[in-house]
């Protein structure tokens, strides 16, 4: 999406940092917006879930919005 000119954020685990790392050069790009939460999330509940997206929305609209 990027590519097309549309701001683009991308949320991860812990664990996959490496993964993105490596494999945003391979895609022609240097680095890629990332915002990283802590892992698993897939245990947490709605209310945790709520909790976590309210932590990480100012870093990820910065993300979106920087030149």
């Amino acid at each position: 999406m990027e590519s097309r000119g549309i701001p683009s954020v991308l949320l991860i685990t812990e664990p996959f940092e490496p993964v993105v790392e490596s494999f945003a050069p391979t895609v022609g790009m240097a680095s890629y917006p990332a915002v990283t939460v802590p892992h698993p999330v897939s245990t947490l509940d709605d209310e945790s879930l709520q909790k976590l997206a309210a932590a990480v929305i100012g870093e990820v609209v910065v993300r979106l919005t920087a030149a």
